[in-house]
């Protein structure tokens, strides 16, 4: 019978293991957060998009009003989501950016509703595929807002650099795109215009 014998890796070869190992994570580490990067900021256009679909069935159910963005004085408290969760099946993820490291919905979504169209009818839009009706925001906490107002410091805080300095906005056709902030405001105001209905009641058609 043959005697074979085994031999142990030396410190040397150990600590080349080791090095390898590490100059390969650090290689892979890089591309695996650019990839989670971009899942996220797909899933957050996939979100806008959803609640651009349910703004569309609300507004046919509600004369082709706009709800508020959120209103104080009811009781439970209600925002412009929750008036949208009859036409997402219920699905509240959809108001959730999985890039927003700060959530604390239902409190406060991810993404803001454009205050400048408060309570106002969708008619008053003069470009829908090139004017805002919802975007990221972080809120004066940084847990989000129900308002998307560019001309705020608190509490409609837009999360301008959520996706790799970017972010995603949410157009009144529908349709979404990643931009700098910056590219919201020159050539064109993609913002459009404050009609100040900013304090109204809830709509009938709304029970809890």
């Amino acid at each position: 019978m043959v005697r074979t014998t085994r031999q142990a890796f030396t410190l040397i070869e150990l600590l080349a293991t080791l090095l390898i190992l590490s100059l390969l994570l650090a290689l892979l580490f890089p591309a695996v957060r650019m990839g989670l990067n971009r899942a996220h900021t797909a899933k957050s256009s996939s979100n806008l998009r959803q609640i651009g679909l349910a703004f569309q069935l609300y507004l046919q159910n509600n004369d082709n009003i706009l709800p508020q963005r959120f209103y104080p004085s009811a009781s439970p408290r209600t925002g412009y989501d929750e008036l949208l969760l009859p036409y997402t099946g219920g699905d509240t993820s959809i108001f959730q950016c999985p890039a927003h490291k700060k959530r604390d919905y239902p409190f406060e979504p991810s993404y803001g509703m454009n205050w400048y169209y408060d309570n106002c009818s969708v008619l008053l839009v003069k470009n829908a595929s090139r004017t805002i009706l919802a975007t990221g925001t972080l809120g004066s906490a940084g847990t989000g807002a129900h308002r998307a107002d560019r001309d705020s410091i608190e509490p409609g805080v837009l999360d301008k650099t959520r996706h790799n300095g970017k972010a995603n906005y949410l157009f009144f056709d529908g349709h979404v795109e990643l931009l700098k902030y910056e590219q919201t405001l020159a050539p064109d105001d993609m913002w459009g215009t404050d009609f100040g209905k900013h304090d109204e009641a809830l709509p009938d058609t709304y029970s809890p």
